[in-house]
């Protein structure tokens, strides 16, 4: 109930810088998925050999992890361009 009260309650550019860094988040994680699929796909024996010593996960978390560092940065600066930081 309180994310429900607290979404309703956010000014309109509050909602943009939101929006915006979700668009940027959801844009890049399928790009991510989108390239390790080909990657896996083009080299299945490579891809096999990491996916058993833990280096494609660790690899797809760290990808990740910069991904959602990116929106992050992306909707802060939309906070700030909009002057939501008084």
């Amino acid at each position: 109930m309180t994310p429900i009260i607290l979404a309703a309650s956010a000014s309109a550019s509050t909602k943009l810088a939101l929006g915006i860094g979700l668009v940027i988040f959801i844009v890049l994680f399928f790009k991510l998925l989108v390239g390790f699929l080909k990657f896996c796909l083009r080299h299945p024996f490579l891809s096999l050999l990491l996916l058993i010593g833990g280096g494609l996960g660790l690899a797809f978390h760290f990808l990740l992890g910069v991904i959602i560092v990116i929106a992050v940065i992306c909707g802060g600066l939309v906070f700030f361009a909009l002057d939501q930081f008084n």
